[in-house]
């Protein structure tokens, strides 16, 4: 399918037994378990993936389990510390729920958004 922001590469990222890195997205240094990484078809960077499967593109919906569980769609893409994420629109029924776990008072229907109302997410937040 044309289009795709990211693409399966054939590597595989793993910590060496003593890196000091540790990640508050399930990757510890020394652990052994392969990371997946993608080719950023933009930018040409590899950026790993914490989430099973590929990277939804911006655009699909997604249902996410933090902070809280919700349903949006990807409205454009991150890098942090390597990592890819995603920045979620959330639909209208869930604005109250994401608002009272610290996402501050999401636009209400009809109301303009700006991008500091989506929710920054990554893969291994998708339900």
């Amino acid at each position: 399918m044309a289009g795709h922001k990211f693409k399966r590469s054939e590597y595989d990222s793993v910590l060496k037994q003593d890196s000091p890195y540790d990640s508050p997205y399930g990757v510890h240094g020394g652990d052994n378990k392969p990371t997946p990484l993608y080719l950023d078809v933009e930018l040409g960077n590899l950026v790993m993936w914490s989430g099973k499967g590929d990277i939804p593109d911006i655009g699909d919906t997604v249902t996410m389990k933090v902070p809280t569980t919700y349903t949006g769609q990807v409205d454009s893409h991150f890098i942090e510390a390597g990592f890819i994420g995603m920045c979620i629109r959330p639909d209208a029924e869930y604005h109250k729920a994401l608002s009272q776990t610290g996402y501050g008072n999401l636009p209400q229907v009809g109301e303009e958004w700006i991008f500091t109302d989506v929710v920054w997410n990554y893969g291994v937040d998708i339900k």
